[in-house]
Parts: C-alpha cells; sequence; structure tokens
C-alpha cells in the first residue's frame, strides 16, 4: 500500500488490486485495514476509521479518518453522497452512447449471489460515464458512481454492453478471450481520483492515485494511452499519473 495523503485528520492509501480492504468471513487477516491499523499503531497514533470500500480486485484510493469529529464529518458527506469519486475501467466493447448515464436499479442475482444485476425491483443506482479513447475492441471509460452500490460500475457497464476486461463475472461468453490476450488477471478498474470537503473548513481536497503497473499495460497493448492524455487535458492532473 502506499500512503497518498495525510494530516491529522485524515489519511488516503493508495490500495493495490488482489488485497481485501477489511476484515471478512473469508478473509479475516491479512486485509488493508489490518496493514494500516499496524502503521498507526507503529507511530503511537490511535486507530484511524475505515469511511468506503473498494473490490479486491479494484485498486486505488481508499479514505480513512484519523479523528472523531472527521469520522462525522466525511460519513455525513457519503450519506449524502457529496463526496465525488471517479474511476477508470477498460472495457471490452464501447459503450453506447460514448457519454451519459446509466440509470439501472440493481438487486443481487438470484441465480449467482455473487453478481448484481440491472432489475426493476432492485436499488436506485445511477453511473455516469465518459468513453475517453478506443481502439478496435476496447475503451477506456471515465466512470463516476452517484450512488454506492455493490460491483455498480462494473454491473452498470456490462449492462450497456461493455463490460470490464478481465472481469469473469460479468463478461458474456467469449469475451474472456479478450482479458487473456491483454493479460488483465483482474477486473481492470482503477479507483483514480477522490474529492471531499475538508472537515471543520470546507475546503476542497482532491487525492488520485497513480495508475497501477498492469492498468498501464493493460492500455498499452489495446493502443488506449491516447485516453490519458485527454484525461489530464480534463483534470490538469499530469503530477498524479
Amino acid at each position: 500500500m502506499t500512503v497518498l495523503y495525510e494530516d491529522e485528520a485524515l489519511l488516503a492509501i493508495g490500495k493495490p488490486s488482489g488485497l481485501v480492504v477489511h476484515p471478512a468471513y473469508k478473509h479475516p487477516s491479512g486485509t488493508l485495514a489490518d496493514a494500516v491499523f499496524a502503521r498507526q499503531r507503529a507511530r503511537g497514533e490511535g486507530r484511524p476509521w475505515l469511511l468506503h470500500r473498494l473490490d479486491r480486485d479494484t485498486s486505488g484510493v481508499v479514505l480513512f479518518a484519523k479523528t472523531v469529529a472527521a469520522r462525522r464529518a466525511l460519513v455525513r458527506q457519503f450519506e449524502r453522497r457529496t463526496v465525488r469519486k471517479l474511476y477508470l475501467a477498460i472495457t471490452c466493447g464501447v459503450p453506447t452512447p460514448t457519454e451519459g448515464a446509466i440509470v439501472g436499479p440493481l438487486r443481487r442475482d438470484p441465480a449467482d449471489r455473487r453478481r448484481v444485476l440491472v432489475a426493476p425491483d432492485g436499488q436506485p443506482s445511477t453511473t455516469c460515464y465518459a468513453v475517453l479513447a478506443t481502439s478496435s475492441a476496447a475503451a477506456v471509460v471515465l466512470a463516476q458512481p452517484l450512488t454506492g452500490r455493490t460491483h455498480q460500475i462494473r454491473a452498470h457497464l456490462a449492462h450497456q454492453g461493455a463490460p470490464l476486461v478481465g472481469d469473469a463475472l460479468y463478461q458474456p461468453a467469449g469475451a474472456g478471450d479478450m482479458g487473456t490476450r491483454v493479460d488483465a488477471p483482474r477486473a481492470m478498474l482503477h479507483a483514480w481520483r477522490l474529492e471531499v470537503a475538508y472537515p471543520g473548513t470546507g475546503a476542497l481536497v482532491v487525492v488520485a492515485a497513480p495508475l497501477p503497473a498492469d492498468f498501464r499495460a493493460a492500455l498499452e497493448r489495446l493502443g488506449l494511452c491516447d485516453g490519458l492524455g485527454r484525461l489530464l487535458r480534463l483534470y490538469r492532473l499530469a503530477d498524479s499519473m
């Protein structure tokens, strides 16, 4: 893990793919939270509060609060959906249209409890997205979830006909060849940027996580690196990449 930002109130960590965020039934230890707690303990600091989660395979920014006041303020922001989260995804195929919002209620798939699917009786869910670059059979997509459902981006893009490269859970039959060809052993999703209001002052805090090597390699093999140039022009964050 990498420390992306830290002060007396906040701690932002860059989570690598393959690491579970917090202890659960099948992963009682060895998680990101365990590593962060051990780090703070070794520094003589108190145990921070984890504020949100990422899927095991997803890399990127994870935020912790180091004080009670910061935790309360940030929990309110997450509850009110004022935290802005931006993800980068590499997709098999190109979402149509190339920019817009996917509004699709999500619920567990009764045939496979590991998955969620778009269904009328699901929880309201919205993901805004924009295609940054395309190649013959793939795209790099900037996604902003306006709600925080399990697997939301993965399920919404799959519903749009463009599942993530390397995402065996949501790829249709035959799409797995794409993930193998570009050497993507995981779902290509990266929590790139997080924007919050600083507790107490309201000042904007922006934390961005550099792209991991496997994500960059997939972009290069698919000829999608032009998308990074467009991203930097949009956000002027060359130092974060």
